[in-house]
């Protein structure tokens, strides 16, 4: 029997939802990070449905939305919002509800309320809980089908079937928590703190150079010689484990830890970029959390990165400070400062990460740049007294 030309395209979308699912199922079993795995079930959610928009909440112990993923959003859209959704109004329906909801006019809903000022125009809506053994670990919203059309039944049980994946990845990452904070003992905290606070420094600044490496290749005899810098440091590491589990050296306090960070940073930027660095950090400082720690390292490893590859500085100023209920820090340079193309470009990935990072910590990102003047990267995150 031969084939018509609808029975073939209605064989490709199915080829192509169940490359999709495969895709969603790998992204839970790959060595991932949660915030990369939700991210990438909240694009394959909005391929699925043909959405122009998806998002994935991820719910606090009040019932608010304590994190907020997005898909089909423009960066330049979203940086003119003040704040990401606060579970208000229609996703706050969603969080409550053990059943999907969806709507072909969301404007036409009485709950359709507590839209962030700026926020892009939508009308058709889909959402679905994300339930794991009774407990709401989420949601999944999805908005807006590119065709104009309605969501249909099999739009919903796709994501349905989405969101019961999304549940395997946060149960996993929370058994591998809880798991963690079982280990207690005093020996075991130790070992785990000199492998923290010692091996990861050391796997940052690798990063850091590979970071600066990157597009550099063919190498030159002196770019050589840096290759071979970095694979002495990757054996030192190996060296440092070793080292760490012989001696038990006693544990570090979290807050030097971060400086430390800081410093080993500055150590193997000013070894390898030839470019001086000043760390400033308040031993007053108070204690950080480990997502404030992981993302301000990130922050100033990304912006060394770009004044090594972009800025012709000869020197870069890494400041900490505390204002009332503030951290405020800066990453500057004496450069050649930044194209304002540059800085106005939604592709940037760089920028955008930076600010993605700043944002999930409930701060803000500013850079201030102007030619022959270098430039400034501020990062202001709020303080819990």
């Amino acid at each position: 029997m031969s084939s018509t030309p609808e029975s073939n395209k209605i064989s490709e979308n199915c080829a192509a939802t169940l490359d999709a699912l495969s895709r969603a199922a790998r992204a839970i079993t790959a060595n991932l990070s949660l915030p990369r795995t939700l991210q990438a079930i909240t694009d394959i959610a909005r391929e699925l449905a043909n959405a122009r928009y998806a998002a994935l909440g991820i719910p606090d112990e009040d019932g608010a939305l304590k994190a907020f993923i997005t898909s089909g959003m423009d960066p330049a859209d979203v940086s003119k919002m003040p704040h990401e959704p606060k579970g208000l109004g229609l996703l706050s329906a969603v969080l409550e509800s053990d059943e999907p909801i969806r709507l072909d006019d969301l404007t036409q809903d009485p709950r359709s309320v507590g839209f962030v000022k700026n926020h892009p125009v939508m009308k058709r809506f889909l959402g679905v809980p994300i339930i794991s053994r009774g407990e709401r670990l989420g949601n999944l919203y999805l908005t807006d089908r590119l065709d104009g059309e309605l969501f249909s039944i099999d739009d919903e049980r796709l994501i349905v079937l989405l969101a019961k994946q999304a549940a395997v990845a946060i149960e996993n990452t929370r058994l591998s928590e809880q798991l963690q904070a079982m280990a207690l003992s005093r020996e075991r905290d130790r070992i785990g703190m000199e492998l923290h606070d010692g091996v990861i420094q050391s796997v940052y600044a690798v990063g850091m150079k590979l970071e600066i490496l990157r597009g550099q290749f063919p190498m030159t005899p002196e770019q050589e010689a840096q290759y071979h810098g970095i694979m002495d440091d990757l054996n030192q590491i190996i060296d440092d484990i070793r080292l760490y589990i012989r001696d038990l050296r006693s544990a570090r306090d979290e807050q030097a830890t971060f400086g430390q960070r800081l410093e080993n940073l500055a150590r193997h930027f000013m070894d390898f970029a030839r470019v001086e660095v000043t760390v400033d950090v308040p031993s007053s400082l108070r204690t950080l959390t480990d997502q404030q720690r992981h993302s301000l390292t990130q922050i100033v490893r990304e912006g060394m990165s770009n004044v090594a590859r972009h800025a012709q500085a000869s020197h870069v100023w890494v400041t900490v400070r505390e204002l009332d209920n503030r951290l405020v820090l800066t990453v500057e340079d004496n450069g050649k400062g930044l194209d304002p193309a540059a800085l106005e470009n939604p592709n940037s990935f760089g920028l955008r990460n930076m600010e993605q990072r700043a944002r999930r910590l409930g701060g803000t990102f500013v850079i201030e740049s102007s030619e022959g003047q270098g430039t400034c990267l501020t990062v202001t995150i709020p303080r819990r007294p």
